[in-house]
């Protein structure tokens, strides 16, 4: 099982110590990293990518806006809502 990207942000969500780099803003799935370079930093710790950096990560990201997974909130730095919907149904 590989871990993707969207599993490991939600992984770092849901867990309060990681608030100073990524963190929840309201209830509607939007988030936002805090940290963008220690985000990266560590999914390349995760993925065994030491050359991992934001500009990277946020490929990946653009990549989901196109399968509907997320969306970039206008007019805010490095802020992010996951569409859950879309993710329930890619884990079934």
């Amino acid at each position: 099982g590989q871990i993707q990207l969207w599993q490991f942000l939600l992984e770092l969500l849901n867990d309060n110590q990681n608030s100073s780099c990524i963190s929840w803003e309201g209830t509607n799935g939007e988030f936002q990293l805090r940290d963008p370079d220690e985000v990266a930093r560590r999914w390349g710790e995760r993925k065994s990518k030491p050359n991992m950096n934001y500009d990277k990560l946020s490929r990946a990201l653009r990549y989901y806006y196109e399968k509907n997974i997320m969306t970039k909130i206008h007019g805010k730095r490095y802020a992010y809502k996951f569409d859950f919907n879309s993710l329930v149904q890619l884990s079934q």
